[in-house]
């Protein structure tokens, strides 16, 4: 007989003591992403053998690529001196970057742009003089970059 108001009683506890919307903020899964930036510093060479530099923040490139060297470049280009080399306008790029007899070679929208030179982690050369083919030029652009690493947070 106990038992009859014994367990409405634990019942009644435990559907009062428990809430689905108790007080605890809810913990929102927020993922921190590094993105490596490319800041370029220096453009030289070409026919008219130029030299300029850019301030940082001025042309940044950003590289999207999978294991094998595929993906997208997306590039923010600030410079309002149109007498100026500066490499890309701003837009998004198809890229390949496939390597020949050791030298990584980048290719933009399915055309061979330039070759790839990394002499740190710093540091980005890209060289329109080094080809796939192994042949040298010497009227090409030379791009120089610095890496800005940013972290961003995605919800």
């Amino acid at each position: 007989m106990k038992f009859k108001f014994i367990a409405p009683i634990i019942s009644l506890f435990f559907i009062l003591g428990c809430s689905v919307n108790d007080d605890t903020p809810e913990i929102q899964d927020q993922q921190e992403a590094q993105v490596f930036q490319w800041h370029l510093t220096n453009v030289s060479g070409g026919i008219a053998g130029v030299d300029i530099d850019f301030e940082t923040d001025t042309i940044i490139w950003v590289f999207s690529v999978d294991f094998v060297g595929n993906g997208v470049l997306n590039v923010q280009n600030q410079n309002s001196d149109s007498s100026k080399e500066d490499g890309l306008d701003t837009g998004v790029y198809s890229i390949s970057i496939p390597v020949y007899d050791s030298q990584s070679i980048l290719f933009i929208n399915g055309d061979e742009y330039a070759g790839l030179l990394t002499p740190t982690e710093e540091d980005l050369i890209i060289n329109q003089n080094i080809t796939s083919s192994g042949a040298t030029g010497s009227d090409g652009f030379i791009y120089t970059f610095k890496r800005k690493v940013v972290t961003e947070t995605t919800d």
